[in-house]
């Protein structure tokens, strides 16, 4: 096995809205911490799933970071996205094994939301 992602940082230069953006879009709990130029808000455990995260407020730098979550619905995912001032950078595709497409935050972050196959409970 390889090395598995175990944290994630989205950066932006106002880490205030990203925040909100994504627990809006994906019901995440951010704890903010800090002020000015020293803001950072962390993901709560267990709120984005098995692995950490956070927000990093870059007053002076640029927007990075893709990774990849999970959603229920793609398409609810999406018209939430372009409500919340994200943009669609590739538009949903099909592999036969998902359902993904890319956006971009307010920010400019890109971002892979996959939408996995319903599965039988049979």
């Amino acid at each position: 096995m390889g090395n598995p992602i175990i944290h994630f940082e989205v950066a932006g230069t106002d880490g205030p809205s990203l925040e909100t953006f994504y627990s809006q879009l994906f019901g995440w709990k951010i704890d903010h911490q800090g002020q000015g130029d020293m803001q950072y808000g962390f993901v709560q455990e267990g709120s984005a799933g098995p692995i950490g995260g956070g927000i990093r407020h870059e007053p002076g730098g640029k927007p990075e970071v893709v990774f990849y979550v999970q959603v229920e619905d793609l398409q609810t995912a999406i018209r939430s996205a372009l409500d919340l001032g994200g943009k669609v950078r590739i538009e949903p595709v099909e592999t036969g094994d998902v359902t993904f497409a890319m956006i971009t935050d307010p920010q400019g972050n890109s971002l892979g939301i996959i939408q996995l196959p319903e599965q039988d409970d049979a």
